[in-house]
């Protein structure tokens, strides 16, 4: 999607807040050249990270032989970082160039990767070094997904915001498209094994381009209070929480994400061990749902200035939350398998790439960017922190419940969080976008 062309400010419109050291570019974002450089590298790791995140169950079912509750484990390590590792990333990005900081963490999963083709060919494969091998492939995405969220306004004026994360979200949605698919074909191909190594080419080329990003953040001054870095660690969980606007999106991503892992996590030994499909039909299922979330980055923004703040969140939110409740007819022996599969995963997708594009510009907007990093990491800790727990509660309860029946449990909660959210959503203010204090 091309973004519309920039306009001169009357006298009235104030002009866009740019970060120092950052012009603004004539032309949009297709003639940002570094912000083309990130966005292109961030998709490239994109789509290894979804080839490897259909490779490693599929490498714990077919090699190990692994039940719902290794996979759920192995799932949870991955986030696990999420909650142990996520704060002190963003004071690390607020302190040091957060470009450097997007180089150590794509090198750091391309490294933690390499070993696991290693330890297959020796067949010394275990589900415990998977585990390790997965928090530290965690550890780097919870640095790098904070450090450019945190280093996208850096390149991009405000105004351009939106049209910047749909394409990111966007480029998230072709890589799900591509990874699951290719990740599919090279599974049944190759082996899991070989996949995994792909992504480890897919970072590796990630540090590349993003090497090749010219524009230099100017020095950050030391903070003048001489607080101790405790403080400095909280700073952005009590801006999130004094500000009722990002409070309630924080606790909405928080629950959302807890029910989403579990089912996802549920979904993976389900399909394969109840619904008959192999990697080649997981791929599909997962690629075609994302075909809808690249619909939904294309039409974020029109729909956004249609239904307004409030309005687009309520819409977007129904679909994503409501989406699994299409998983609930499908049983052994039903022709509908397949094609409820792929319609819930179309549907979820959808909405919550929708809803992603405009929470993310609005905490872009309103964060002051010197604690932005800070502030991204300690939402990230509360709304991702939660995804090890529902892959830990969704191969707990998978085993003990039924694959089915814990599937049917985590949809319904979802539901409860979202009659919860549209309650709280109708009550926000119009959103401001001079900022909020950071006191």
């Amino acid at each position: 999607m091309t973004s519309a062309p920039a306009e001169r400010p009357t006298e009235s419109e104030p002009e866009d807040r740019v970060p120092p050291g950052t012009e603004k570019v004539r032309g949009g974002l297709w003639r940002n050249r570094d912000f083309l450089k990130l966005w292109s590298g961030e998709t490239v790791a994109a789509i290894g990270a979804q080839v490897t995140q259909l490779a490693l169950p599929m490498l714990l079912l077919s090699t190990l032989g692994a039940s719902s509750a290794e996979v759920g484990l192995v799932a949870g390590m991955q986030y696990l970082p999420a909650l142990c590792v996520t704060p002190f990333a963003g004071l690390v990005i607020d302190m040091f160039d957060r470009r450097l900081v997007l180089l150590v963490a794509n090198l750091a999963r391309a490294v933690a990767l390499a070993v696991v083709p290693v330890l297959y060919l020796t067949d010394t494969l275990t589900v415990p070094t998977l585990c390790l091998i997965a928090f530290v492939v965690g550890a780097g995405t919870s640095v790098f997904d904070v450090a450019y969220l945190a280093y996208l306004p850096a390149l991009v004026p405000q105004r351009d915001l939106v049209d910047a994360n749909s394409k990111l979200q966007g480029s998230y949605s072709v890589a799900q498209i591509g990874g699951s698919s290719v990740g599919g074909l090279l599974i049944r191909a190759l082996g899991a094994w070989l996949a995994i190594l792909a992504n480890v080419v897919a970072y590796l080329a990630a540090f590349v381009t993003m090497l090749l990003i010219r524009h230099r953040e100017p020095p950050r001054e030391r903070s003048s209070t001489g607080r101790p870095r405790a403080a400095d660690l909280l700073t952005g969980v009590r801006l999130l929480w004094r500000d009722r606007t990002l409070r309630v999106l924080s606790m909405r991503a928080g629950w959302f994400n807890l029910c989403e892992q579990a089912i996802l996590t549920l979904f993976l030994v389900y399909a394969v061990k109840e619904l008959g499909m192999d990697a080649g039909g997981v791929g599909f299922v997962l690629a075609f749902g994302s075909i809808a979330s690249l619909a939904g980055a294309f039409v974020a923004r029109r729909a956004g200035n249609r239904f307004g703040f409030p309005g687009i969140l309520i819409l977007a939110s129904s679909a994503s939350s409501l989406a699994p409740l299409l998983l609930l007819p499908t049983g052994p022996g039903s022709g509908w398998n397949f094609t409820l599969a792929t319609l819930t995963f179309a549907v979820y997708g959808f909405g919550l790439t929708i809803y992603n594009v405009h929470v993310v510009a609005f905490r872009q907007s309103v964060i002051p960017t010197e604690v932005l990093g800070r502030a991204t990491a300690a939402y990230r800790m509360l709304t991702y922190g939660t995804l090890p727990i529902g892959a830990f509660l969704g191969g707990l309860l998978g085993g003990r419940l039924g694959l089915w029946n814990s599937i049917l449990a985590f949809a319904l909660a979802s539901v409860v969080g979202w009659l919860l959210f549209i309650a709280a959503c109708r009550r926000l203010p119009a959103p401001e976008r001079e900022g909020v204090s950071a006191q």
